[in-house]
């Protein structure tokens, strides 16, 4: 069995033991990251508010791939999509703020998010020449400061 069968098996098994129907999908077509894709129709319980149950869910899954694999594995599980939307959503965020620093040239701060997502923030507003961008506080309060270049 390879790596991508076992990380497939693994989870279809512990969503089962948790009593959930899903299928599972990998998508390996971006080289830095590997997405381990649930579908299900209960996924507002395994995503739960702000994706606090699907953060869980994920690192219960690592540390069972890891054990089995004797290896860390990296990958980015995500449910009916919930990621994939939440990246465009972040995207669209980041960009409209921006606009407004540099309209206004005053400094805004976002709600705490994970670390993922403020890394999306981040690599979303790197390429905007005028703009930068620093995480603040602790977790899980950290935030991202969007301000003006002076």
């Amino acid at each position: 069995m390879n790596k991508f069968d076992i990380i497939k098996q693994t989870i279809r098994e512990l969503l089962k033991i948790m009593g959930f129907d899903v299928e599972v999908s990998i998508d390996v077509s971006d080289r830095d990251n590997i997405i381990v894709s649930i579908y299900t129709e209960d996924a507002g319980f395994l995503i739960g508010q702000g994706g606090s149950n699907l953060r869980a869910l994920q690192h219960i899954a690592r540390i069972l791939i890891d054990k089995k694999m004797n290896q860390s594995i990296s990958f980015i599980l995500d449910v009916n999509d919930y990621r994939k939307h939440r990246l465009k959503l972040l995207k669209k965020l980041a960009e409209d703020i921006a606009s407004q620093v540099m309209e206004e040239r005053v400094p805004h701060i976002l709600s705490p998010m994970s670390p993922y997502e403020r890394r999306i923030i981040h690599l979303t507003l790197s390429r905007f020449p005028n703009i930068k961008t620093e995480s603040i506080g602790e977790e899980p309060e950290r935030k991202v400061v969007i301000k003006p270049k002076k």
